[in-house]
């Protein structure tokens, strides 16, 4: 998609489906040659990594990998989110 200043935004993603859990892993453009890293779970509540990446593809594998590394709970976790369930 092209805004009024002719910036390009970027973005691919990735499904995962763990222990039943679909969530998603996002790698966002978000200054020239550097990519943000974001897993979403299915309310919408995102976690994202501080660290850039310099390809759309290192910040999704970097998502895969953390996932099957640490499981789902810390991406599921609802916490604080009550009012969206309300």
């Amino acid at each position: 998609m092209e805004d009024v200043t002719g910036k390009v935004d970027a973005v691919f993603f990735k499904e995962v489906l763990k222990d039943g859990a679909i969530l998603i892993v996002i790698a966002r453009k978000v200054e020239n040659e550097k990519w943000q890293l974001l897993v979403q779970n299915e309310y919408g509540i995102s976690s994202n990594w501080l660290e850039l990446f310099s390809s759309a593809q290192l910040a999704i594998e970097a998502g895969v990998n953390t996932i099957e590394k640490e499981g789902i709970e810390p991406f599921i976790d609802t916490e604080g989110y009550e009012y969206l369930f309300e």
